[in-house]
């Protein structure tokens, strides 16, 4: 009556191996070493091979039998509407075995004999095995199990499926339940990992489309930003800039009809104007006029051409400090080129400067460049308010697009600093 009252270990303890205690002691903590290291090397050896899962499972199911003294083991997996479902690959089954088309429903709430058994760590052992396992085994198809145990295969506190073991020649003892909760603990780590690789490596994937995505969106706005820029270019030049020179044309002959009448000097202050208009016109020209086709080879060399155009045309003076490689792909010599112009632009038409210096570097696997000016400057955070200023937006996201980042510094008196970094490839 004592032994009844037993915990499961202990009633184990009273079959014994014989001997001395001492000496089972001994061996028992042996064959739990081995137990332990064999379920550990099992599940580590997955991680160093290239071997497919169900090969995987198939082998450490023949590790888990061999440890437990078992004819035939298996892992069941747990789906996601509570149905117990065999993972592929078994040990000791036959092909043609009814267990393959076995499933074992928990329950809407969990409340089965498998659930009270496995889940519930309410399994008893009785001459060796379970004998309500045994009668699920018989009742789904299984009628030649002779005995089987059953445990948990865990992720932490995440259930992922069950552990069995069947047919034992002398009965299964509860060292045995401890191995197969030992190879459900290293088997769940295992799974764990699995997933994570497996998530990392759709992560890995829709960051590289996502990648792909975003140069082509960068791409296609460079372009199409190009090609209306070009078009409002040719319309300039072929239509406003040819009528204004028409225009010319007819007031100088105007002018020369007049024969130094009291209309000449109107007719002179007008044909002023339309100098100043044309000049206007031009400049504009140049400013809208996309990017050439083929882009220098040297982007030192066109940084420093754009600050001497400006030099000509507004008397700021320049300062340039660039240590930039050979070979910077074109799209982002176009990026940085364009941000530059913009930024020149902008100390052109609004600072009111009498020098700006741009500094161009290399930095953190991609070109940092800096463009200040000694100008009036302004308030950053109404600039998106302030007529004129939308190409600061414009660099911004030109930058993020490429994965970089823009900033802006500035505040009235102190002039502006306009800071940019764009990586090597897109």
């Amino acid at each position: 009556m004592e032994a009844a009252s037993l915990p499961v270990t202990d009633k184990v303890a009273l079959v014994g191996d014989g001997g001395p205690p001492s000496k089972r002691s001994g061996n028992q903590l042996e064959r739990s070493q081995d137990a332990a290291l064999a379920a550990l090397g099992a599940v580590s050896s997955y991680l160093d091979s290239d071997e497919d899962i169900p090969s995987f499972f198939a082998r450490l199911s023949a590790t888990v039998a061999k440890q437990t003294r078992a004819r035939r083991a298996a892992f069941w997996r747990l789906g996601p509407r509570g149905t117990l479902a065999l993972q592929p690959a078994p040990w000791g089954f036959a092909g043609d075995s009814p267990v393959y088309a076995v499933r074992l429903q928990l329950g809407a709430r969990g409340e089965s004999v498998i659930e009270r058994l496995v889940f519930g760590d309410d399994l008893e052992l009785v001459k060796g095995t379970c004998p309500e396992l045994d009668a699920i085994w018989h009742e789904s198809g299984l009628p030649d199990v002779k005995n089987s145990v059953a445990v948990p295969w865990r992720a932490g506190e995440r259930r992922i499926g069950a552990v069995v073991v069947y047919d034992s020649r002398h009965g299964f003892s509860a060292r045995d339940i401890w191995v197969l909760r030992l190879f459900g603990m290293a088997a769940g780590l295992l799974w764990q990992y699995k997933e994570s690789e497996d998530e990392l490596g759709h992560t890995a994937s829709r960051l590289e489309e996502a990648m792909v995505a975003r140069r082509h969106l960068l791409n296609n706005i460079a372009a199409g930003g190009d090609e209306a820029r070009r078009r409002f270019a040719s319309a300039l030049h072929d239509d406003s800039l040819q009528l204004l020179t028409a225009a010319e044309l007819q007031l100088e002959r105007c002018r020369t009809d007049s024969n130094g009448s009291h209309q000449t000097v109107q007719l002179d202050q007008l044909r002023h104007t339309l100098r100043k208009v044309e000049d206007s016109l031009r400049r504009l020209l140049t400013n809208v006029s996309p990017e050439p086709l083929q882009l220098p080879s040297d982007l030192r060399g066109a940084i420093s051409e754009r600050l001497e155009s400006l030099r000509i045309r507004a008397g700021i003076e320049p300062y340039i400090d660039t240590r930039l490689p050979a070979g910077v792909p074109p799209a982002i010599q176009a990026i940085v080129l364009k941000n530059i112009a913009e930024a020149l632009n902008n100390v052109e038409k609004h600072a009111r400067a009498t020098k700006v210096v741009v500094d161009a570097q290399v930095v953190d696997g991609g070109i940092r460049v800096e463009v200040g000016d000694d100008g009036t400057g302004f308030v950053v955070a109404e600039s998106v308010r302030m007529p004129g200023h939308i190409g600061l937006v414009a660099m911004r996201e030109r930058a993020q697009l490429a994965g970089g980042w823009c900033r802006i510094v500035s505040e009235p008196g102190n002039g502006t600093r306009i800071e940019f970094w764009v990586p090597m490839s897109l």
